[in-house]
């Protein structure tokens, strides 16, 4: 038979061989460029390299940089469950001195191996004979290590076998990487479009507001004069009545005069608060003035009143007037979702750049749904009142370039955080 004849068993095996090892890179190069399921390609691949090895098991580790830790990333066969949970360090084991070096190891006889650890054997009760281990590399950077462990014929691993974990190593670290930047880009497209979401609401509210406060000027003008020309003769009416069933339906028109004059008072206050003057000021004393003015309700329905301050040579670029009207807001409104008693819990305090208010209770709460509308105004849960106060106070917040969020379950409680930047010096 001469050298090369196609009819030699030898070459034929090795060609069988070659389009074994090519099929099966052709295969994972295909899932690689058409799944972004990286859990699919990484199992998909080394479900092919143990066809192609007739090995018992395999596995990925992936390198956890800031940490300093390797971690199996997939892990395959019949003890891969308890595989999942062990990590190594860098240079620790086979895997670790891997990675460390950035050279692959094919090693025949594990107990003949100094590099070895038994750690996953001792943990797993597998028994590891042989293996070949490849690092997984992007740019010259080792980013993890791939692992086939024990033929199962019982023989040992050959040039062939390392050859195509070789090439299917550039795959599947290119395949990693991928994955890795499209969870970055895919945290930052939801952070960036929930952060377009808050700001589009705010400047839809604030559009909102300024609608609604040249509604309420007009209105306010409108009724203000009829509402106190009604309530004067009213008063004169009663006055001149002996009839008392006549003297009853005239408090009533009173009553509801009364109702309505303070409506367009709190309407005012709302159009007020829609510019500040502004003046540097220590908290303490916007805080100290506002407490104080709270302590009376709060101990009439018998809620505690708890705080932590500690706003001490802290200052603010603030109108302190429309500062102590937002501060009693909360606070009133806080006292009010208590009729039965409760806590209330006051805290001030430095965070970074800004000053954080927290007003936290433990009364009625408010339901998701109002939530998402309870900066608008007159919306209210109370059965009387305009529902023009968190209005004022997110206004107030927003003239001081704050912020204010509210968290709140109903029956349980709410808490508002407060934030406002600190004066240069604070």
């Amino acid at each position: 038979m001469k050298r090369g004849d196609s009819s030699d068993p030898n070459r034929q095996s090795r060609e069988a061989l070659y389009r074994k090892e090519l099929s099966t890179i052709l295969r994972f190069g295909a899932l690689v460029s058409s799944s972004l399921n990286i859990e699919d390609v990484l199992d998909n691949a080394m479900t092919w390299a143990e066809e192609f090895m007739d090995a018992e098991a395999s596995s990925i580790y992936e390198l956890d940089e800031e940490n300093a830790l390797l971690f199996v990333r997939l892990a395959r066969g019949e003890k891969k469950e308890p595989v999942k949970g062990i990590t190594l360090k860098p240079g620790e084991g086979i895997a670790g001195y891997v990675v460390q070096t950035g050279k692959a190891m094919v090693v025949h006889d594990v107990t003949k191996e100094k590099r070895f650890s038994d750690k996953f054997d001792r943990i797993t009760g597998f028994k590891t004979r042989s293996m070949i281990c490849v690092p997984l590399i992007v740019r010259n950077h080792p980013i993890g290590a791939i692992q086939v462990i024990n033929k199962k014929s019982g023989k040992t691993f050959n040039r062939a076998d390392l050859e195509l974990l070789v090439s299917m190593s550039q795959l599947i670290a290119i395949a990693m990487e991928n994955a890795d930047l499209y969870r970055r880009m895919t945290e930052e497209i939801h952070s960036t479009t929930q952060q377009l979401k808050v700001t589009q609401e705010k400047l839809i509210r604030t559009e909102r507001l300024a609608a609604m406060g040249h509604l309420a000027q007009g209105v306010a003008h409108e009724i203000r004069n009829p509402v106190m020309t009604i309530g004067g003769f009213a008063q004169r009416i009663r006055n001149e009545l002996s009839d008392g069933k006549l003297m009853k339906y005239v408090d009533i028109i009173m009553e509801e005069t009364s109702r309505l004059e303070n409506l367009v008072k709190q309407i005012h206050e709302f159009l007020d608060v829609q510019t500040a003057a502004f003046r540097e000021q220590g908290v303490d004393s916007v805080m100290d003035e506002a407490l104080r003015r709270i302590k009376p309700r709060a101990d009439a329905q018998a809620v505690r009143l708890m705080t932590d301050v500690h706003v001490q040579g802290l200052s603010l670029l603030m109108d302190p007037a429309q500062i102590v009207k937002a501060l009693y807001n909360l606070l009133e409104n806080a006292v009010e979702s208590m009729p039965n008693g409760g806590t209330l819990t006051v805290t001030g305090q430095k965070e970074g750049t800004r000053l954080l208010i927290t007003v936290g209770d433990t009364g009625c709460g408010i339901s998701k749904k109002m939530l998402d509308s309870i900066y608008d105004p007159f919306v209210t849960s109370k059965t009387r009142g305009a529902g023009l106060g968190l209005t004022m106070v997110h206004q107030i917040v927003m003239n001081h370039r704050g912020e204010i969020k509210i968290a709140s379950a109903e029956n349980k409680g709410t808490v508002v955080s407060m934030r406002l930047p600190l004066h240069k010096g604070s």
